[in-house]
């Protein structure tokens, strides 16, 4: 895999029939199903054909999609009714053949977002919406330090208690690659303000999560978030 991780690197973690989540993780998961079942309504399909990009053990369920399971692994798609294993950099589909295409669960924290999205916007239909998050270089948890803002930087962040390798990208960087594979950016939505905060401050995530569920009534700036989510139209007309 490019950008430093192997296959083997994944597979502990992911290649797995169930995922026992932390508590930081469980509640960004819960902030996005609820994004997802909000953007996932404003789509008009026209062949109901639905991409899970990195599916993982996740159904997104809901509407009468026909939903595709991508993943590197075969363990946690091993039931699904359409199961593929691929990698996103290189999607096996021909082009133009996806309603919409959801990549979250900080997929991209594992690969070239370049390659990624130039895949996605390959095989969305003109005017299909993709969905997809990522950990930002801009979190209030970057804040004075070397990662802060750089378009790409790899940094060591902790899952289950355990040091963990993962990618964070400048929102504007995922923007600028976002249009030069032919995609509007509708909106964005910031998951992690408050805690990424007090987490900066040094508080352990059990305080921080406290602190966000508190005060996420009060809005903070979203380019502050520690996780992205990006809702954005394949723009007609474009042909990759």
């Amino acid at each position: 895999m490019r950008h430093g991780f192997k296959r083997e690197e994944l597979e502990p973690r992911y290649d797995v029939p169930v995922i026992a989540e932390d508590d930081w993780h469980n509640y960004s998961g819960l902030k996005t199903s609820q994004i997802l079942a909000r953007e996932l309504l404003k789509v008009a399909p026209s062949s109901l054909w639905l991409l899970n990009a990195g599916a993982g053990v996740y159904e997104l369920g809901g509407r009468d999609w026909n939903e595709v399971a991508l993943d590197l692994f075969v363990k946690p798609i091993r039931h699904r009714s359409y199961a593929v294993c691929g990698n996103i950099e290189k999607l096996p589909f021909p082009g133009q053949v996806f309603d919409c295409i959801v990549c979250v669960g900080e997929v991209l924290a594992y690969c070239d977002p370049a390659a990624a999205i130039f895949e996605f916007g390959r095989v969305l239909l003109p005017g299909g919406m993709l969905i997809c998050d990522f950990g930002s270089s801009r979190s209030f948890r970057r804040w004075f330090t070397a990662s802060f803002g750089r378009a790409a930087d790899l940094i060591v962040d902790d899952y289950n208690e355990a040091p963990e390798r993962t990618w964070v990208y400048d929102p504007k960087y995922v923007n600028t690659l976002l249009a030069s594979s032919g995609f509007e950016v509708r909106s964005m939505i910031g998951v992690h303000t408050w805690s990424a905060l007090a987490r900066r401050l040094g508080t352990s995530s059990t305080t921080a999560l406290t602190l966000q569920r508190s005060l996420e009534w009060i809005r903070l700036p979203r380019i502050w978030a520690d996780l992205t989510t990006i809702v954005a139209l394949r723009e007609k007309g474009e042909t990759l």
